[in-house]
């Protein structure tokens, strides 16, 4: 009876944590401090912002951390040729920069510091032991990295570019 008892809890205490872990989506955007040391009396906060596979995401409002003072990275997974797109405007608008990010191989990619990638050309980094590989076209503008605001799943353009 003991051990049944045990093993109940045992089962109970783990499940919940796997359970939400297969609850996460195939993007994952985190929202880092700016800075190590903060000022106090600004608002800054640390947080996962999780984007199903094929759920656009017109507006990210209702991220809790969105109107914080930070920057983005962000892991992907899925398949070769999945494609997502970051975007610096609600609504898809371009007028803020994006990003986009299109898988060449089965591994999670893993990308930081967005605002250092190449401009306005396809860039191809292959897979490392830290990240799988990735195809990425980087439409600048300042600040990138801290205002995504929108996120688009697939092939949105026309042609080889994204315009």
């Amino acid at each position: 009876m003991k051990t049944r008892f045990l093993i109940i809890l045992v089962l109970w205490t783990f499940a919940p944590p796997a359970f939400a872990l297969e609850q996460r989506g195939e993007l994952i955007l985190y929202k880092e401090p700016l800075f190590e040391i903060e000022d106090a009396r600004k608002l800054v906060c640390q947080g996962l912002y999780d984007v199903e596979s094929g759920k656009d995401v017109a507006s990210m409002k209702d991220f809790r951390d969105y109107w914080c003072q930070g920057r983005y990275t962000l892991t992907l997974e899925g398949g070769p040729g999945k494609t997502v797109t970051l975007f610096g405007l609600f609504e898809y608008r371009k007028d803020r920069g994006f990003l986009v990010i299109r898988k060449t191989d089965n591994r999670k990619v893993w990308l930081i510091n967005l605002d250092l990638l190449p401009e306005n050309k396809w860039v191809t980094r292959p897979a490392d032991e830290q990240s799988g590989g990735v195809e990425i076209y980087f439409h600048a503008a300042p600040q990138f990295s801290q205002n995504i605001s929108s996120v688009k799943w697939g092939k949105w353009w026309e042609g080889n570019e994204p315009r």
